[in-house]
């Protein structure tokens, strides 16, 4: 069966649903008991989910690791962490997102962590689900020391249900954008023509034009740049996905 990402919005895969009761209620501390935090962290990519791992545990935290989400949900309705830091993208099927919202509902005192290379969680793709109640947004790049991180599993561990801004902790020029905005940078960025994105969404490619003309201001892709502007828009596209751009 699956779960997609609950009520708040289209997921991007299956995990599984879980249907049991929650392991733990949101009025149960995780402190009471427990000797040290225990996280929770899940990344597809090995050097990154070994490096990360290293990293707490040498700090005295107890750390458990997965690089699939369906590994990771089992391994937290197991373990029972405090905090979860999880990858934005971890591949074919669930999101980051997506596997958020499943441990929110195992476990719904859970802090959750997006951490990412992705500046904005939209980047990953149209119809993404908005991140839980209490998750905070990170991306990698901020991160200069482990002692940032680890601030942040404090804050989540004492305050995991704390309301936040949809995008809190998401940076960069495309926290400005619309939702609409986004949609036709991402169509851009598959290569859609302006004949292409109108005929997606239903309107003039006169429309369409404007559209893309804000989004440049918005990046400060200047109307004189050198080279194509699309290719300008396909490489900041890259850049703040946190990849490689493409010359």
């Amino acid at each position: 069966m699956g779960i997609a990402s609950g009520s708040e919005g289209a997921g991007h895969g299956d995990l599984g649903k879980y249907t049991g009761r929650p392991l733990l209620s949101p009025e149960v501390g995780h402190a009471q008991g427990v000797v040290s935090t225990r996280v929770l962290v899940v990344d597809d990519h090995s050097f990154a989910l070994g490096t990360l791992t290293a990293a707490l545990a040498g700090r005295g935290i107890d750390v458990r690791s997965a690089a699939t989400a369906r590994e990771a949900l089992a391994l937290a309705i197991e373990s029972r962490p405090s905090v979860a830091l999880l990858d934005l993208d971890l591949g074919a099927g669930p999101t980051g997102i997506d596997l958020a919202h499943a441990l929110r509902r195992a476990l719904p005192a859970i802090g959750l962590c997006i951490l990412t290379s992705f500046r904005d969680p939209r980047l990953a793709g149209t119809g993404m689900p908005v991140l839980p109640i209490g998750a905070i947004y990170l991306c990698k790049a901020d991160f200069t020391t482990i002692d940032n991180l680890i601030a942040t599993i404090t804050t989540l561990e004492h305050a995991p249900l704390t309301r936040r801004n949809a995008l809190h902790g998401a940076k960069g020029p495309t926290v400005a954008l619309t939702d609409m905005q986004m949609e036709v940078l991402l169509l851009v960025g598959e290569g859609a023509t302006t004949s292409e994105i109108a005929e997606r969404r239903g309107v003039s490619k006169g429309a369409v034009e404007q559209t893309i003309a804000r989004i440049c201001e918005r990046l400060d892709i200047p109307k004189n740049a050198p080279g194509n502007q699309r290719v300008q828009l396909v490489q900041a596209l890259h850049r703040l996905r946190g990849q490689a751009s493409e010359s």
